[in-house]
Formats: C-alpha cells, structure tokens, sequence
C-alpha cells in the first residue's frame, strides 16, 4: 500500500511540473514576409509593471543579439510605456530605426483548483484495515480532515512581430504558463520558445 501510495503522490507531482511549463499554444506567419530584413528589431513589451518590462525587453534583446540580430529595448528609448497612438509608435520606430516590431501582452489570466485526497497514516481512504480498532481510526480521521485543493493561475500572452515598412503582420505567437514567476528565467524559457519557432518558419536565420 506504501508502494502504491507513494506512486500515486509521485504522479501528482510529476503532472504539476509539466503543467508548469512554458508552450506555445498557436502561431502563424505569413510565408511572403519569410526573406525580409528584420533587424533592428524594437522589442516591446506592454506592462504595467516597468520592472517587468524592462526585464524582458532586456532578456529578448540579449537572446537577439546572441543570435547575431540587432535588437532595441523600447524602454531605452522612451523611459515611460509608449503611447498608445499612432505618432508616439512611429516617433520610437523613427529614433531606433526598427525594421521590424515585436509586441508583447498579456491577454488575460485564469484560475484552476485540483482537488488533492485526504491522506492519513494508514494511506489512501481506498484503503481498509482489517480489524475494529484500526478501522474506526482511519474512517474518523476520513471524515474529520479536511479536504484540500491546490490552486494554480494560467498565464496567456500574445506576441506579435511586424514589418515597419509595410505595417503588416509577419508572425503571431500564443503562448500558456501555469504559476509563473515573473523572473528573467521565466521570461529566457519563454524567448526561447519564440525563437525556436522562428528559426523553424525560417523567419529567423
């Protein structure tokens, strides 16, 4: 039963780690916008959180320039988020001298509660003991022991990159992650997936 047990809470674990993980849930490009020049690529994030926003413009333009393609932090040219017009984009377009624009945000956030079993000292609530005295334990303990829930919170960002001489749209990207901690290493893990599907559509070389 310990054997068994122990398997089952192995499970459980194993299950909330892979639910951890970043992935991308859809992308598309557009195949006539595949040979166009890209950098230097204006990289922005829209946040309300400006450390935030500085960490992961910072973290994409480093994983860009490692890769041999030019990239602009936004922040570093306006201090202050953008604003949302037309003539503030295109006077940060202007300054940087962007060829292309990468644009990311959160769409929304969700909550979700799994539900974990009682566990006692004699194992699962599947399990019964033969024998009065260790029967009546186990079920009082069942009964009187609160369930529990675990609470997790999904993430979904969009990501869009566009050609600044066309204005059109080259590639869009959903992207998922469960509890998310808002570190450079969360943000890195996510770039990175941006980038291996760039590569693979041959946007990026």
């Amino acid at each position: 039963m310990k054997i068994l047990q122990t398997a089952i809470l192995l499970l459980f674990c194993t299950l909330l780690v892979s639910c951890s993980a970043n992935r991308l849930t859809s992308t598309w490009n557009d195949p006539a916008l595949v040979d166009i020049p890209l950098a230097p690529v204006l990289v922005v994030g829209v946040a309300k959180d400006a450390t935030k926003r500085h960490i992961y413009e910072d973290t994409f333009v480093d994983s860009l320039s490692a890769l041999n393609t030019k990239a602009v932090a936004s922040y570093t040219a306006s201090k202050q988020s953008i604003d949302p017009n037309e003539d503030a984009l295109r006077k940060i377009v202007k300054k940087t001298g962007a060829q292309t624009v990468l644009i990311t945000h959160m769409v929304g956030t969700s909550e979700k509660s799994h539900y974990q079993p009682t566990l006692n000292r004699y194992g699962n609530l599947g399990s019964s003991p033969t024998g009065l005295y260790r029967y009546y334990p186990m079920i009082y303990s069942s009964v009187y022991t609160p369930e529990s829930y675990i609470s997790t919170t999904k993430v979904v960002q969009e990501t869009n990159l566009y050609d600044v001489s066309n204005e059109k749209l080259i590639w869009t990207a959903r992207s998922e992650s469960i509890d998310p901690v808002m570190t450079r290493k969360y943000y890195q893990e996510l770039i990175d997936l941006f980038l291996i599907d760039l590569k693979r559509k041959n946007i990026l070389k």
